[in-house]
């Protein structure tokens, strides 16, 4: 069951701190707050949940809120926790009322609250908040044209432009220089590039090497004594049953990367002996003076 919160920016006047006083406006935390379309999220967030069957689930500003103060931060579950229990703006982020040194919430919830928000999900909230930000320095922008100005007077036509990058370059940038474009995407690491110690990784070393070891055998008869002795379609098939699974069992993955590290290491072993057997590359075969194979 879901309830429909107030997502209503609560004034950091109105937050009770135990400790008296207000929060800062200028704490990032309560400028993410203005920045992020909490309805918007609660709309798309909602029809998850029956409206009046089973306990009340967690507000999305709290499942949101607390998803990102884990990326922004690179924190663990546990540790997520620990941070909003500790701090206040990050409970005035959350839509809290007033601080409380409680836990929020069991870090074990933090699992269902990644399972709510789909890739299309993330990606619409991406474009959302880009065009919330958009909006506020193009009205920051106009508001402060306006003031300037109402305190020139006269000097309105002076041909001076106000532009978002005024708001936001370096005041001390070398004017005319290139200072950079700020890309937003909620991909941070490039799909193109393999984990070093991956399965996928090991079987394309496995792959140039074999191809490597053919064409030295094929540069003579007597090299191909030196080819490995192994069966290269259960080769290949160990390593499809393992990377066909979505989420393969640590032991078996172990097990996996054992296996292929074995078939490179004959690979290696056998390029040795061919170069100790008297194979020279290509281009030294070119080279004037130096021997051939035979």
């Amino acid at each position: 069951m879901y309830r429909k919160h107030h997502n209503g920016q609560l004034s950091i006047k109105e937050f009770h701190v135990p400790f008296c006083g207000t929060l800062d406006p200028d704490n990032r935390w309560v400028l993410l707050a203005e920045l992020i379309p909490w309805q918007e999220l609660e709309e798309a967030y909602a029809p998850q949940f029956s409206a009046n069957v089973g306990a009340p689930a967690k507000p999305v500003r709290l499942a949101f809120g607390s998803l990102y103060i884990k990326q922004r931060l690179g924190l663990t579950d546990e540790e997520t926790v620990l941070q909003i229990q500790e701090n206040a703006y990050m409970q005035f982020f959350l839509g809290f009322s007033g601080y409380s040194s409680k836990l929020p919430f069991d870090p074990s919830m933090m699992v269902h609250f990644r399972k709510r928000f789909s890739d299309e999900d993330l990606r619409h909230i991406n474009e959302l908040v880009v065009k919330r930000g958009k909006e506020m320095l193009i009205d920051a922008a106009a508001s402060q044209s306006h003031d300037d100005d109402d305190s020139s007077g006269d000097d309105k036509d002076n041909g001076d432009q106000l532009s978002i990058d005024s708001l936001i370059k370096p005041a001390d940038w070398p004017e005319g220089k290139n200072w950079g474009t700020l890309s937003i995407d909620a991909s941070c690491t490039p799909a193109d590039i393999t984990y070093p110690t991956d399965l996928k990784l090991l079987n394309e070393a496995r792959q140039t090497t074999e191809r490597v070891i053919d064409d030295l055998c094929k540069q003579a008869n007597g090299y191909g004594a030196h080819r490995p002795r192994y069966d290269r379609g259960k080769a290949r098939a160990h390593f499809l049953n393992v990377a066909k699974q979505k989420r393969p069992r640590r032991r078996r993955l172990k097990a996996a990367v054992r296996r292929q590290l074995s078939y490179l290491q004959r690979n290696l072993e056998a390029i040795d002996a061919l170069i100790a057997d008297g194979w020279r590359p290509r281009q030294w075969c070119n080279s004037p003076g130096t021997p051939t194979p035979a």
